[in-house]
């Protein structure tokens, strides 16, 4: 695991869980649950474009040795 997607697994799993916990406020009619809402979606959103950037860069680098390799076998 690259440290891109350790970190977009755990802002998953953080938002998830600050979301739910806001639901269960919403639920409870407190209104602190406006504050801390955005912040469980934003550490949600950002978890999933930090995984599919670590899939790009995957998918990237190993096109990139792919045609290095390609280059190396040419010459």
């Amino acid at each position: 695991m690259n440290k891109y997607l350790l970190r977009g697994f755990t802002l998953l799993v953080i938002g998830s869980i600050i979301t739910i916990y806001s639901l269960n406020l919403m639920q409870a009619e407190s209104n602190i649950y406006k504050f801390i809402m955005p912040i469980g979606v934003l550490c949600f959103g950002i978890g999933v474009i930090l995984s599919m950037y670590s899939l790009f860069r995957k998918i990237d680098r190993s096109t990139l040795q792919r045609y290095r390799r390609d280059q190396q076998n040419i010459k």
